[in-house]
C-alpha cells in the first residue's frame, strides 16, 4: 500500500526538488548535468543539450514520476528547460516545466508551464519557488477556478542527501460552482518543517491559515449555507529522549452553520504528553513499511494494530485549557485535564471496552445565561414556539437544583471529575 504524504503539493515538490535546479549544492555544475541520468525515489531524470558559458547556460530534461509503486504504469511525465546563471554567491536556475503525460485530467488542466526559480549558494542551501498557472475548468454542469499557487521550500545537502528544511504553500483562491452548490475558499497558507523527508516522528511545527471557506447548497427546499472566517490551526511536536509531546491550537473568528446560531472567537487547544517515543517510532516504522509495499489493507491493519495498542498501553496525559467561544451576547469557556492509565490490552476491542475504566479527567465548564438564550431561542423558533424569559429561568433553576451546575448571577459553572468509570459533580 502506498500514498502521498504531501497531497497535491507533493507532486510539485518532488519534481522541483529533483529536477528544477536540484543541484544538491554541487559547485561543479557541468559534472552534475553531464551525468545524464539521475535516479531518486520513484523519480528518474534524463538531461540533454547542456551548454554552460562563463556566466550563463541552459539544459533540457525529461522526468518520470511514479506516484504509487504498486501501480508503476501510472506515470506522470515531465519535460523542462533550465536557464542557468552563475554569480558570486552561487547558481540561479529558472525552470519551465510541462506535464506531458498524466492520469485523469491533470495534464489537460495544466496547459501552461509551471514556473520554478531555484537559487543555490556555495554553502549548499537551496531555495525554490514554484508557481502554477491559473487552473480552470468549464463544463456544462460545473465551473472551477484555482488561482496561481505558490510553493516554496528550503533544502540543504546533508550527508550526501538533499534534506528539505521547510515548506510553504499558498493558494489565493479556489472556487467550484455547479447548478445546485457553490464552494469558495480564499487565502489558504500552509507552513511546515515536519514530514518533508519521509519521517513521521520528528520535532517541528505546522501552521495552516485560511481567510474564508464558504459553502452553499440549493438541493433542498431550504437553502443551506456554511461559512468559516479566519481559521488558524497550529500543531507542534517536541521529541525528548524517551517521550513525545504534542500540542494543537485552533482559532476561528466566526463560524456559521445550518440550524445553529453563529459562533465567534472560537478557540480550542489540545495537548498530549508523555507518549512513549520508542513504541511510537515502531508504529510509524510499520506505517512507512506498509507505504513502500503493496500489501492489502487488511494485512497492513493486522500488522499495525499490535503496534498501536503498544503505544496506548503505555498510557499518556492530555489537557485542553483556555477553550472558549461567543454566541450572540454570551460566552462559554471550558478546560480539561486527565490521563489514560497504562494497561495490558491485547486487541482493540478489548481496549475500547476497558477505556472508560482506564481514563480519568477533571473538566470545568463556564457559560452564561445569554448562551442558553441564544441556543434555546434558535431551537424553539424552528419548532414554532418562542422561548420566553420565564421559560429560560425555569430551565436554569432546574439545572441548578439537579446539583450539576452552580449559578452566580447570570453565570453558570460546572465542575466534573471522572475516575474509574464514574463521574462526580464537584459544584
Amino acid at each position: 500500500m502506498s500514498k502521498l504524504k504531501w497531497g497535491v503539493g507533493g507532486i510539485f515538490t518532488l519534481a522541483v526538488a529533483a529536477v528544477g535546479g536540484n543541484l544538491y549544492a554541487d559547485k561543479n555544475l557541468k559534472t552534475y548535468y553531464q551525468q545524464g541520468n539521475q535516479q531518486a525515489k520513484n523519480l528518474s531524470v534524463k538531461y540533454q543539450n547542456f551548454h554552460m558559458g562563463s556566466l550563463k547556460g541552459h539544459a533540457d530534461w525529461t522526468a518520470e514520476l511514479v506516484l504509487d509503486p504498486c501501480k508503476p504504469k501510472d506515470l506522470i511525465k515531465f519535460s523542462g528547460q533550465d536557464t542557468i546563471k552563475r554569480s558570486w554567491n552561487g547558481y540561479s536556475v529558472q525552470s519551465d516545466i510541462k506535464i506531458t503525460q498524466a492520469q485523469g485530467s491533470l495534464q489537460s488542466l495544466l496547459k501552461e508551464p509551471l514556473k520554478a526559480k531555484t537559487t543555490i549558494n556555495w554553502l549548499g542551501t537551496m531555495h525554490t519557488a514554484l508557481t502554477t498557472p491559473v487552473i480552470s475548468r468549464n463544463e456544462a454542469q460545473i465551473q472551477s477556478r484555482l488561482e496561481p499557487m505558490t510553493l516554496e521550500f528550503h533544502a540543504k545537502q546533508i550527508n550526501q542527501q538533499l534534506k528539505i528544511l521547510d515548506l510553504q504553500l499558498e493558494i489565493p483562491s479556489l472556487s467550484v460552482i455547479d447548478a445546485n452548490s457553490n464552494f469558495q475558499m480564499t487565502g489558504l497558507k500552509l507552513e511546515t518543517n515536519q514530514g518533508l523527508n519521509g519521517q513521521y516522528l520528528e520535532s517541528g511545527k505546522t501552521k495552516i491559515k485560511m481567510d474564508l471557506l464558504k459553502m452553499s447548497s440549493r438541493e433542498t427546499k431550504t437553502p443551506i449555507n456554511a461559512e468559516l472566517k479566519k481559521l488558524s490551526i497550529e500543531t507542534q511536536s517536541e521529541l525528548e529522549e524517551r517521550i513525545l509531546n504534542t500540542s494543537t491550537s485552533l482559532k476561528l473568528d466566526e463560524m456559521t452553520m445550518p440550524f445553529v446560531p453563529a459562533m465567534q472567537n472560537l478557540q480550542l487547544n489540545f495537548n498530549v504528553t508523555n507518549l512513549n517515543r520508542q513504541k511510537l517510532q515502531h508504529f510509524f516504522d510499520l506505517v512507512v513499511k506498509g507505504e513502500k509495499s503493496c500489501l492489502a489493507k487488511e494485512k497492513l491493519v493486522q500488522d499495525i494494530e499490535p503496534a498501536l495498542l503498544a503505544v496506548i498501553n503505555e498510557g499518556f496525559y492530555f489537557e485542553s485549557k483556555n477553550n472558549q467561544f461567543k454566541m450572540g451576547k454570551g460566552v462559554a469557556k471550558a478546560s480539561m485535564s486527565g490521563r489514560i492509565m497504562p494497561s495490558h490490552q491485547s486487541n482493540l476491542m478489548g481496549m475500547v471496552k476497558m477505556m472508560p475504566s482506564l481514563m480519568e479527567y477533571k473538566a470545568d465548564v463556564e457559560f452564561d445565561k445569554n448562551i442558553m438564550s441564544s441556543v434555546m431561542n434558535n431551537y424553539m423558533a424552528k419548532a414554532g414556539s418562542p422561548m420566553t424569559e420565564q421559560n429560560l429561568e425555569n430551565m436554569l433553576s432546574t439545572m441548578q437544583q439537579s446539583g450539576q451546575v452552580k449559578r452566580d448571577g447570570d453565570t453558570l459553572k460546572m465542575s466534573l471529575e471522572y475516575k474509574f468509570g464514574e463521574k462526580k459533580f464537584l459544584n
